[in-house]
Parts: structure tokens; sequence; C-alpha cells
């Protein structure tokens, strides 16, 4: 695809947020699970699972996965979701398999973990799709298949998956098998991902055009990515963001907000930063730098967050 193509289509489908597909819902208590009522959540589910509603064994599940209005118990979490797996919950199967992959309240057990995703994975579950193509990759509970990943990837992202999308794209740009290097559509894939919000794929398109990778070379659009990214509390693209401020790369120079982007970076690429926050030491006041790492110190990423198991793509 043309890189003028390429870039249309980066900035509509970057607007445009991606439907996931729905998922039946027992209405009796999770409305309540929703809105954060664990208390009332908690009276409406526990006695229809205990008289072996899978759709309420696998809300109450959740809730003791995250400790949400109750105490955390794994083992009971995971009889719950294996009961309403058994009774043809997907995304109940797909969570036993992320118990089985992560040791997640039980041994880990790599090849079990890819039994509970394939089982999923049959049922259209794009999540389990995903899940068991990201096994294939590495070769973890089965044997290596790049063709089987991204089979997998193709199916969950048709589905709506934005991870899915995701992982397409970096297959493209690093290229793979069955998935030669191809900026253009990496751009593609990361433009779709980053409609559904994600802040890794929204600082890979930002990296594309800061690098000029399938899109052309802007300065000043990548540093826009890098900072919606950064502002969702990704390090990587704090870490891009602090170092053009520092450059004056696509944006005014600004060693205050270069501090400030590195400072929130520091702890998960301390490497990276670094090397750009020793030389801002010296050119700040300390009355300076104190006040833009209480300001980081009170940052906040803007996301929503969810319960553990569930929440793992």
């Amino acid at each position: 695809m043309p890189a003028m193509r390429t870039a249309a289509v980066l900035v509509s489908l970057f607007l445009v947020a991606i439907a996931a597909p729905l998922r039946a819902e027992s209405p009796a208590g999770v409305a309540a699970f929703k809105s954060g009522d664990y208390a009332t959540a908690l009276a409406a589910l526990e006695p229809k699972a205990e008289a072996g509603d899978a759709e309420a064994s696998y809300w109450l599940g959740r809730m003791y996965d995250g400790g949400l209005g109750v105490p955390t118990d794994l083992t009971h979490a995971l009889k719950l979701f294996e009961f309403a797996a058994e009774h043809g919950d997907s995304e109940a199967a797909r969570i036993v398999g992320v118990y089985y992959e992560q040791g997640r309240g039980i041994d880990q057990n790599l090849g079990n973990a890819a039994k509970w995703y394939e089982r999923a994975a049959r049922a259209g579950n794009a999540k389990a799709m995903r899940n068991l193509g990201m096994l294939y990759v590495d070769g973890k509970g089965v044997t290596p298949n790049q063709q089987k990943a991204k089979d997998l990837f193709e199916e969950a992202a048709k589905l709506g998956n934005t991870d899915a999308m995701r992982n397409l794209g970096y297959m493209y740009y690093f290229g793979f098998d069955g998935a030669p290097a191809d900026f253009d559509l990496a751009a593609e894939y990361f433009a779709k991902s980053a409609a559904g919000g994600e802040a890794r794929s929204v600082f890979d398109i930002g990296r594309l055009y800061y690098r000029g990778q399938g899109v052309e070379r802007d300065l000043k659009k990548a540093a826009e990515y890098f900072e919606t990214a950064a502002v969702g509390g990704y390090s990587r693209a704090q870490v891009f963001l602090g170092r053009m401020y520092y450059l004056g790369e696509g944006v005014k120079k600004d060693p205050e907000a270069a501090y400030y982007w590195l400072t929130l970076a520091v702890a998960q690429e301390r490497e990276n930063a670094e090397v750009y926050l020793k030389r801002l030491r010296t050119e700040l006041s300390t009355d300076v730098r104190e006040k833009l790492e209480a300001r980081a110190r009170a940052f906040r990423p803007r996301s929503a967050g969810t319960d553990a198991a569930a929440s793992t793509n």
C-alpha cells in the first residue's frame, strides 16, 4: 500500500473504535457487578452459582479472582471458572488457560494452557485465539509454528480483537513465516489496534512516523502519537516523548517537559531514560526538578483497571 494511502487509513482508523463481540450475560447480579456494587452482586450471584448456574459461576469467579467485594481466592475462582467452562462458557475456558499459563493459583502448565485456549478458540473466543497464537509464536506448551500463530491472529482480528491486530503488526514489522516484512501492512494493523485505545499500538504508529516506515516521516505526528501513548502510561512512549522535548524534535524544545516524561519512564526504562535525565539535572534547578518529580508521582494513566485474569488478553 502506498505511504499516502496508509497515512489516510491511519488517521481515520485512529478515530473509529472497533466493536468487540458481545458476551451473553445473566441479568441478576451482573449490573451490580459492573457498577461496582459488589455486595449486591455477591448476594445475587452466589446462590445461583451454588445451584449450578454456569453464568453466575463465571461472574462469581471474576469476583474471587480480582478480590472484588470478597477476599481474593484464586483456588475458588479457578473452580468456578472450570465449572462454567465445562458448561459451555468459552470465556471461562480461556481464563482457565490463563491460570495454567501464568501459574495463577495452580502449578504452571503450558500444555494445559494450550488445551484450554484451543477449546475456547474452537468455540469462537477471539481472546483465546490470540492467547493460543502467542504460545505458538514462543513455542510454549506447543511446537513453535509462526504460520499457525499468524492464522490465529488473523481470525481473532476478524472478530475485532485489537491485541491480535497489534500482533499482526509486529509480525509484518519484523518479518515472520507467512508474514514477510512489510511496513505498510504493519502500519495498517497498528492503526486498527490503536483504534481500540491500546497505548502500545498508539506508540507503534508514532514510531512508524518517527522513522518514516510505511508512512511519510513526520516528527510532529510522531510526537502527538507518543504523547497519547505516554498519557496512557506506556513507558517507551514516555522515553521517546521526553527525548523529543529534550532535543526539540517535532516539538518546541522544553527541558521541563522532557524531565517530567523521563522521570515517569525511569522506573521501567531506567537505562534509556537516565541518559537524558543526567544531562537535564545539570540544566534545571533543584526547585524545578522537585516540582516535576512531585507531579510525576501524582501521575495516573488514563485507563480503567479491571480484575486480573479477565483483563489478560
